[in-house]
């Protein structure tokens, strides 16, 4: 007896509770046993969309047909419908391609075709009209996700912070009681200059928060986050022309939303550092745990007749750090001592930092260009809307006033990211003397630096930070100078020094 395949698929995981795979099993089986076919194995999709053929279930079944159609008798897969092998006419000449190189043809229960001319010329048409169907849902989908935007429903998961309510619910996101405080308590953190990224994240982390999927935040995901305009209550997608007021309660302050940006994008007042950045502890906050990832802090131990100073682990219960001041310090002098820059390539060094250099003033004109034009299709925008409105050509006052306030905003965000994007003015060759002369020694550099300077010293050499543990310092990674060294040792690019650094020696 002849040998069949059954493949069966759906989009959703609705789909697979409500029985539409048995539904599409028995009816394929049926079919079988009308036409005298055995059936072989069957192929169960659960939830993959028919938009690609990456489905594993498909491509289990493509390769089992291709090493066990010929021996196993294997000649017909039988569907439901056409639609449910794809939706996509190219896919669908694929894998029609692949099964008849194993000797294996098509059929489907509820459409009837065969491999004459005319059985193909239909099979065709209905794997056209399955592609056409889609096509028409998904612009139909968007166009009413395009709506639903513009009445300030979000449509998407639900950020952190969120809860996604039901469709007919007059809000679409509400707060999580759980997230949305720590979330406020992010923003506030940042804004107020407390902590940095690395240090909110480690401090979110302590207290519970994490993505959805259960993961440790990353000081890549928390910028997103503290980034994201649905934190004070707007939607936003400049790709279809949206601005608008969300249906939700935002989780922080407009004020404080741009607060935030400020701190972000270096534009807010510096934050007294008396709290932080003490002189007596310059490796406070720049030297991490080991053990558990936590900023050492700095404080005074007192003694019988004197007070001593340490470096601490903060966490409690961890125990990992508790090292003295003197100690933690020597241990960083050698390790300064081991990473100084070799003088014989100190000129190639200067050399890579000012083709780098070129390569950032570059892109900065081209960004500042872009924006620029931005902002003249922000005035094309506002004329017509003008002339729309004077020449009365059915804009009323109220969208008039809404979208020229949306004009406003998207002038005053190009002008602000035009600002950011201008280069930063800097004698490039004093920059470099000045960092040859300090890479070539470091430690002599540290030693000669003044208590209140050396916080900033080794934060700027050591961007990412360093760690101890067990008498060992060590980096998270290896700094800006020694992978510029080793890209010039190796003859590659070399990376650039962290913006707006320019150590000033002392005399």
């Amino acid at each position: 007896m002849t040998a069949a395949l059954i493949y069966t698929r759906v989009s959703t995981t609705e789909q697979v509770e409500n029985l539409s795979l048995d539904t599409q099993e028995q009816g394929c089986r049926a079919h079988c046993r009308r036409e005298g076919l055995k059936v072989d194995r069957v192929f169960r999709e659960e939830g993959e969309s028919a938009k690609t053929t990456d489905r594993p279930q498909l491509q289990e079944m493509l390769a089992y047909c291709e090493a066990e159609a010929k021996r196993r008798d294997i000649s017909v897969l039988i569907v439901y419908r056409v639609d449910r092998l794809t939706r996509e006419v190219h896919d669908h000449t694929v894998i029609r391609a692949t099964l008849r190189n194993c000797g294996v043809t098509v059929r489907a229960v509820t459409e009837t075709f065969d491999d004459s001319p005319s059985g193909k010329f239909i099979e065709n048409v209905m794997a056209a009209t399955a592609q056409f169907d889609n096509d028409l849902r998904s612009v139909r989908t968007v166009d009413g996700m395009k709506e639903a935007l513009r009445r300030g429903r979000w449509v998407w998961q639900a950020p952190l912070g969120y809860l996604r309510t039901d469709r007919h619910a007059p809000m679409s996101m509400i707060h999580d009681p759980d997230t949305a405080p720590l979330v406020l308590h992010s923003f506030e953190a940042i804004a107020s200059r407390r902590l940095t990224k690395v240090e909110t994240v480690a401090e979110l982390t302590g207290l519970g928060l994490h993505t959805r999927r259960g993961n440790r935040l990353s000081p890549q995901s928390l910028g997103k986050m503290l980034n994201n305009p649905l934190y004070m209550g707007r939607i936003i997608n400049l790709k279809w022309d949206i601005d608008v007021e969300g249906d939700f309660v935002p989780v922080v302050d407009p004020v404080l939303f741009r607060r935030v940006q400020e701190v972000l994008n270096g534009r807010a007042p510096a934050r007294s550092s008396r709290a932080h950045d003490n002189p007596d502890f310059p490796l406070r906050r720049v030297v991490r745990c080991r053990q558990c990832s936590s900023p050492l802090t700095g404080s005074w131990s007192t003694g019988r007749s004197r007070r001593y100073p340490y470096y601490r682990c903060p966490k409690k219960g961890c125990g990992g750090s508790n090292v003295r001041k003197e100690r933690l310090e020597e241990l960083l002098v050698n390790r300064l001592g081991e990473m100084s820059l070799r003088a014989e390539l100190l000129d190639l060094v200067g050399a890579v930092v000012k083709d780098a250099w070129k390569e950032r003033v570059n892109a900065s004109e081209a960004a500042q260009k872009a924006l620029t034009a931005g902002l003249w299709e922000v005035e094309k925008k506002r004329d017509t809307l003008v002339d729309a409105y004077l020449g009365g050509r059915g804009i009323d006052q109220a969208t008039f006033e809404r979208q020229t306030k949306r004009l406003d905003n998207n002038e005053a965000e190009l002008r602000n990211r035009i600002d950011i994007a201008h280069p930063t003015e800097v004698d490039l060759t004093r920059a470099i003397d000045l960092a040859q002369a300090m890479l070539v020694d470091l430690p002599s550099c540290w030693n000669r630096l003044e208590p209140q300077h050396r916080h900033q010293f080794i934060a700027a050499l050591y961007p990412a930070g360093l760690t101890y543990e067990d008498e060992t310092i060590g980096t998270v990674e290896n700094p800006w100078w020694m992978a510029t060294s080793d890209a010039v040792a190796g003859e590659s690019d070399g990376l650039v020094p962290p913006t707006g650094f320019e150590p000033v020696l002392p005399a």
